[in-house]
């Protein structure tokens, strides 16, 4: 049984804690949980639980390296946690865990390939807190009845969405739902997206790993939140909902409370208005910052009018077109897809189609060919998958390779010619990695 005190911990068995602070005007309270889940015998992810300092680490890799680069990943932070004072903090921190976990992946042939997606939190002693994420472990904030997100999945199928090739519901049983487009320790940098919210005093916030969203909607998180009495009730009632969903994977959830220290006074922190100002975006994933932007351009000055002569015109019409054409060009070489050149499959930089007579070029050749693959997944590559880095698509290849050889005789990837460079409970850049 774990200690009531600072928690750093990944288990394949069920275990429970509770621990509170006071933090200013406001109380965190927690409640925390991780489980191997029904189908799986180990556990590859880890939970920190200190104060205030929270992270869900879901790890990923061949001989266990993924219960490693996620329990390093969460030993860093809990390192770092006394010297985190803003935002750029915790990104600089979690950067720092993921060129350690890129080393030792890079020196433990045992580890090589090793990597986590997380989801981290940090309340502020200024009554604001940090929410970074990497991969498609989550943050929501559950507030008044409302459930909203606080992160947003770097994933394949999250792309999928936002190009509208398929709905929320669609991607939750998405045949590549597993992809995941950033990860920590797969290359030697990772890109943190990090933002900064105020507290909202009464309010839970959830960190989850994947294994509770694959197997339970956001509207049924919302139900089993909406019945819970505290932080530890809610964070075991959402694994036990996975759990009895199908419990397909490791199931990692962490619920923190900011309530108020009286409890017939629950104020809370005032925030920026943003009244007439839609504070979420299409995703749902609320904006902060709209409202301070909108209030600086009321309050900017009038521009004064100006008056083109022909000569202004035709040079103003021109430096138009002239950066048109640049932006075309730019946008025509940037991306990577997954195509068939003939009967092989092939990885190729710039847009599927080409752009006005910016066309692709193959940047990487395969082993695959179209006879090596099901219809199924032939009809997934005559779509061309898009991606941002070279590196994703190429992990994407070595995917299908594994999934079509799955006891492959060698080790070597996929792509080999390349054209250009380029349950624990407590009471508590763009790389593309197949979880």
């Amino acid at each position: 049984m774990c200690k009531p005190a600072a928690l750093c911990l990944r288990c394949s068995d069920e275990r429970n804690y509770g621990h509170g602070a006071v933090v200013e005007e406001f109380t965190i309270s927690y409640g925390a949980v991780t489980h191997v889940g029904q189908v799986r015998t180990g556990n590859e992810d880890s939970l920190l639980a200190d104060n205030n300092v929270f992270m869900v680490a879901d790890g990923m890799g061949g001989h266990n390296a993924g219960e490693v680069a996620s329990l390093m990943a969460v030993e860093q932070l809990r390192e770092a946690a006394g010297s985190i004072i803003a935002e750029t903090d915790l990104v600089q921190a979690l950067e720092q865990a993921n060129e350690v976990i890129y080393a030792e992946s890079m020196t433990n042939h045992l580890h090589h390939g090793m990597g986590t997606t997380l989801a981290a939190m940090v309340v502020l002693e200024n009554n604001t807190l940090v929410v970074a994420h990497v991969g498609d472990s989550r943050v929501y904030m559950w507030n008044e009845g409302a459930l909203s997100r606080l992160s947003k999945d770097h994933s394949y199928v999250q792309e999928l969405v936002d190009e509208g090739i398929v709905s929320i519901e669609e991607a939750r049983t998405h045949p590549r739902r597993n992809i995941v487009t950033r990860a920590l320790g797969i290359d030697a940098n990772v890109e943190v997206e990090a933002n900064t919210f105020p507290v909202t005093v009464g309010a839970w916030y959830v960190l989850c790993s994947d294994g509770l969203v694959d197997e339970i909607s956001d509207a049924d998180i919302a139900k089993v939140l909406e019945r819970c009495t505290s932080p530890h009730e809610a964070a075991q009632a959402l694994v036990d909902a996975a759990n009895a969903a199908g419990g397909r994977d490791n199931i990692t959830v962490i619920v923190v409370s900011t309530a108020s220290p009286d409890a017939e006074v629950v104020e809370p922190v005032e925030v920026p208005s943003s009244s007439g100002v839609d504070d979420t975006d299409p995703a749902g994933i609320p904006v902060v910052e709209k409202a301070a932007a909108a209030s600086v351009s009321a309050s900017a000055p009038a521009k004064k009018k100006f008056r083109f002569g022909p000569v202004l015109f035709w040079s103003a019409l021109g430096g138009i077109v002239l950066a048109v054409l640049v932006v075309f060009a730019a946008y025509g070489r940037t991306g990577y897809f997954v195509s068939f050149q003939g009967d092989d499959v092939v990885v190729l930089k710039g847009r599927p189609g080409g752009v006005l007579w910016f066309n692709p070029t193959v940047e990487a050749r395969t082993t695959l060919t179209r006879s090596d693959l099901s219809d199924e997944l032939a009809l997934e590559i005559a779509g061309e998958p898009t991606f941002g880095e070279s590196s994703a698509a190429q992990t994407y290849v070595n995917g299908i390779r594994d999934e079509v050889q799955p006891n492959p005789t060698t080790t070597l990837p996929a792509v080999v010619t390349t054209t250009s460079s380029s349950t624990s409970t407590t009471s508590s850049t763009t790389s593309t990695v197949v979880e």
